[in-house]
């Protein structure tokens, strides 16, 4: 009886070192997320290209929703890591008296992938991050001005902008599940209806050889031909779909869907009246023994 509880309490020990590990690890990991988000909004509002630098991936996509005057269409403006190290580089003393204030809200952490609210004075930014060879990298970045109230808006405009109403929450969830559920039943234009035509969709791999991670893009083009191959499809009742709805503000939103197939995080913004996904970063369920040839996106 003493050797069985012995053994009882040996296995409880190890299971309570085990935890505090994985929580350490996690609260290392919130850590060094939090640090890269800064060196990515402060390193612009200091001029500090070597922080921005340090935090973007080299493939990173940064997207804003822009208008046309001409039109008042609206349509998606992009950087790169490139450019936006140029850029900082370039800023000078533009930036001397601004408000250096940063917030940072960590939404989620999962497998290696996260996602982040980066908020100053001027830019409200959605997050993107991969876990690298150790470090944490911005992958895909979603941003909206913080402020819109000028010369040619007024109060009431910024306010109904800010203030998302519950049939945009409704339209951003519905969707994330035309995005997952359109896979999986193969309905293409489901899987369609739900992306903007210049998606960007990251998926963190690992080479086979090397066993070292790199990043895999594709389009919307690719994601709606494969539905329509039926490459994604799952029966029902091994769905198991979570759509959670991190954010949504100033026109843009952040969104995890978690299913028995798949992680995918989600920047949706909505364009022209209609709420489009823009970037994606996945990867596998884990959870998943593995995935049959059918499924690999």
């Amino acid at each position: 009886m003493k050797r069985f509880l012995g053994s009882v309490l040996g296995l409880v020990v190890l299971a309570g070192s085990a935890a505090a590990q994985e929580a350490a690890t996690l609260e290392e990991d919130r850590a060094a997320i939090e640090a890269a988000a800064r060196d990515y909004m402060e390193g612009a509002l200091n001029v500090a290209p070597d922080r921005m630098a340090r935090a973007v991936h080299p493939e990173l996509t940064k997207v804003v929703v822009g208008r046309y005057r001409q039109t008042g269409r609206q349509y998606l403006r992009y950087n790169t890591a490139s450019l936006l190290v140029e850029w900082v580089r370039g800023l000078g003393d533009r930036f001397d008296n601004a408000d250096k204030n940063v917030d940072v809200t960590v939404f989620d952490i999962d497998n290696n992938l996260a996602t982040a609210l980066a908020t100053g004075a001027l830019w409200y930014d959605y997050l993107q991050l991969a876990k690298i060879d150790g470090e944490w990298r911005i992958v895909n970045i979603l941003w909206a001005p913080y402020s819109l109230v000028g010369p040619n808006t007024t109060e009431a405009d910024e306010e109904a902008r800010i203030v998302p109403t519950a049939r945009d929450s409704a339209q951003v969830v519905a969707q994330a599940r035309n995005y997952i559920e359109g896979s999986f039943t193969g309905d293409a234009g489901r899987m369609e209806s739900a992306l903007h035509p210049e998606l960007t969709k990251v998926m963190l791999a690992r080479d086979r050889n090397t066993r070292r991670p790199y990043l895999r893009s594709m389009g919307a083009g690719d994601l709606v031909e494969g539905t329509l191959a039926g490459l994604g499809m799952v029966p029902e009742e091994e769905w198991h779909i979570d759509v959670d709805l991190q954010d949504i503000s100033r026109g843009i939103a952040s969104l995890k869907v978690t299913s028995s197939m798949y992680i995918d995080y989600l920047q949706m913004g909505k364009v022209n009246g209609a709420w489009k996904i823009i970037n994606v970063l996945w990867v596998g369920n884990p959870e998943t023994p593995r995935l049959r040839p059918s499924l690999r996106r």
